[in-house]
């Protein structure tokens, strides 16, 4: 049974679409079609056991060393880590692409609004959060839970203490977006390509995924986007495997530019020390190296 060696499970928003686009091609390495299979963070794929992951995501595995999964927000949901390990086992290798927290909450807050599954400014988006993720919690709405958790999906070390529970470090690969992604791409692929002991000097680097846009039709995206006949019908009448693509070829087809207006530096300041400073120091030490995300 075929099923994946290494996994890119996070941070959301931090080039992790790009770099499915990047890799998806290599000679080497395998990935199911689309990007995000959400098997180990939703219940109800889970539940439909391993057998099914494998022959929904990886039956076409031939002779790739590289059989990469990428679903971002296994950081994020804690149970995953378990959920990986008696699943895939011990040995599994994760790339985790870590981003100023600051810059990726708001990425993510723009994003959720672009979708039209925001209404809040970010502000209160942030002050509310708590009491959001509860209520989603409750209801066990695990995609709301991952679209307003802009505070939560950035506290990385307090995702990366459960992951140590399961896996050794040297399982992960971790990767700054700041200071490496977006200054030197070269070079951090170089350290992809030692960690997959794969040869990457051939792919195309000159890629650029998941750029902001805004729905062009709001009735276009509300078919793609909330519970509806169309969506139930694609549901009855086609794979899971296919639906996605589906879904994201319609997305970007319905696309417009989208620009939001940035963040001042005090106020990435102010929502650093007041949301994020604590984690990262604790993720500093764990990693022993600075992140310099403060150095506004």
């Amino acid at each position: 049974m075929s099923l994946p060696n290494f996994m890119f499970i996070g941070a959301a928003k931090s080039a992790t679409t790009t770099f499915f686009d990047m890799l998806k091609n290599h000679d080497e390495i395998f990935t199911p079609q689309f990007k995000e299979p959400h098997f180990f963070n939703i219940d109800e794929n889970y539940l439909k056991g391993i057998d099914w992951y494998q022959k929904t995501y990886f039956n076409t595995v031939a002779s790739e060393k590289v059989i990469l999964e990428f679903t971002p927000t296994y950081f994020y949901f804690t149970k995953c880590a378990e959920r990986i390990y008696k699943s895939l086992g011990s040995e599994v290798k994760f790339v985790v692409i870590l981003r100023n927290p600051v810059d990726r909450a708001y990425s993510h807050y723009n994003h959720s609004l672009r979708d039209g599954h925001e209404d809040l400014s970010f502000d209160q988006a942030l002050k509310l959060e708590n009491s959001r993720l509860e209520k989603f919690q409750n209801e066990k709405k695990s995609l709301d839970i991952m679209r307003c958790s802009y505070i939560s999906q950035g506290l990385y070390y307090k995702m990366f203490s459960v992951y140590l529970k399961y896996f050794d470090f040297s399982n992960f690969l971790v990767i700054n977006f700041n200071s490496e992604v977006e200054r030197n791409l070269d070079a951090t692929v170089k350290k992809m390509s030692g960690f997959f002991e794969i040869d990457l000097s051939n792919i195309n680097l000159d890629v650029h995924s998941n750029k902001s846009g805004k729905a062009k039709s709001k009735f276009v995206q509300e078919l793609t986007l909330k519970d509806n006949f169309f969506r139930k019908i694609l549901k009855f009448i086609v794979p899971q495997k296919n639906r996605q693509i589906i879904r994201n070829r319609i997305k970007n087809f319905n696309k417009d530019v989208y620009k939001y207006t940035p963040l001042s530096n005090e106020e990435k300041n102010l929502y650093y020390k007041m949301y994020f400073s604590e984690d990262v120091l604790k993720l500093e030490e764990l990693l022993e190296e600075k992140m310099n995300w403060n150095n506004i």
